[in-house]
């Protein structure tokens, strides 16, 4: 069940700092917003996509840093003084990060750890860690490292009296910069053959909406520490593959590559060991994972008792739907 952002969550006439708002995720949340009448600050090291995106904007404060440097982003923070952070900025792509590990610390680890840090000392209400399936029982780089950024954003709640940290998981974005079924979908307009890793592969889909929405209920929802998770629906590669030839109404050639370094044939959202501590946040379609060391009151919300949220567990085959929902994904 979806809310209007503002039934829930105030946000008229505060500060959102948003890092890597060049980002599709970042501009999704940004176009959101806007509509909510709240000050809007992009803070990323994109410079050309600031000014051709947001350039003229005279109502987003557009700076240009990178989290790596904590100075420069405590100089933005004592500044512009925001109310709330939320923090999308990383290095994302799953092979080059098996190539450039250091490369991924100094981004995800020690870039987050700045972001958290700086937040802190300049008491930021709210800093909201955007991470991804995953960090859930990792098996790369680019997991490992949002695993860890979990774990510090949970840790600087817990010595926290004022900042509240939190984070936030969700799946493959349709649609969104380096997305596989736009890649595909141009590979087969030009009559090419599309390289699949696995026909037994799964993962998580859903919308640069969905996944703003989630982010949103996460800020809104968040009491500190948690990670949030939403129960969404997940899907083979042949059946991906499938709903684009409904939605191009072609036949699609295909051809079996194996598995890219660093990947997995199905993704984790919610593991076994982290059932104990999950709960359902009301009348939204999200758990929250609570930390298993904390002094925090949380609410009162009825525990979570299905399984753990493995790709492989939750497969849909419904081709309609996922025709629809990748019709839905290239529209954001």
């Amino acid at each position: 069940m979806k809310k209007e952002l503002g039934q829930y969550f105030k946000l008229t006439k505060k500060t959102v700092l948003i890092t890597g708002g060049t980002g599709s995720l970042g501009q999704a949340l940004i176009k959101t917003l806007v509509r909510s009448n709240c000050k809007i600050i992009i803070y990323s090291r994109d410079e050309g996509k600031q000014a051709l995106i947001f350039g003229n904007n005279p109502d987003i404060i557009r700076v240009i840093g990178d989290i790596r440097d904590y100075d420069k982003f405590n100089v933005t923070l004592k500044r512009h003084n925001p109310d709330y952070i939320i923090h999308t900025a990383a290095l994302k792509r799953i092979d080059d990060m098996e190539i450039h590990p250091d490369e991924c610390v100094k981004t995800n680890i020690q870039g987050s750890e700045n972001v958290a840090r700086a937040a802190l000392e300049n008491n930021i209400k709210k800093c909201i860690l955007v991470s991804t399936d995953k960090a859930c029982q990792p098996v790369n780089v680019y997991g490992s490292s949002k695993f860890i950024a979990e774990r510090i954003f949970t840790n600087y709640d817990f010595n926290s009296n004022s900042t509240i940290f939190s984070s936030v998981r969700y799946g493959n974005v349709l649609a969104s910069r380096g997305s596989f079924i736009p890649i595909w979908m141009e590979m087969v307009e030009n009559g090419e053959t599309i390289n699949v890793t696995s026909e037994e592969m799964t993962r998580f889909l859903f919308t640069l909406d969905d996944a703003v929405e989630t982010v949103l209920n996460s800020l809104a929802n968040s009491v500190g520490g948690e990670v949030f998770v939403p129960q969404i629906d997940s899907y083979t590669l042949p059946s991906c593959i499938k709903a684009l030839e409904i939605i191009m109404g072609r036949s699609i050639k295909t051809k079996l590559i194996g598995l890219r370094p660093g990947e997995k044939l199905h993704e984790d959202m919610l593991a076994k060991t982290e059932l104990p501590y999950t709960f359902k946040v009301p009348d939204i379609n999200l758990l929250q994972i609570r930390p298993q060391y904390s002094d925090k009151k949380y609410q009162f919300w009825e525990r979570y008792d299905g399984p753990e949220f493995n790709s492989a567990l939750h497969v849909s085959n419904d081709y309609d739907k996922l025709s629809a929902l990748i019709k839905e994904g290239l529209k954001c």
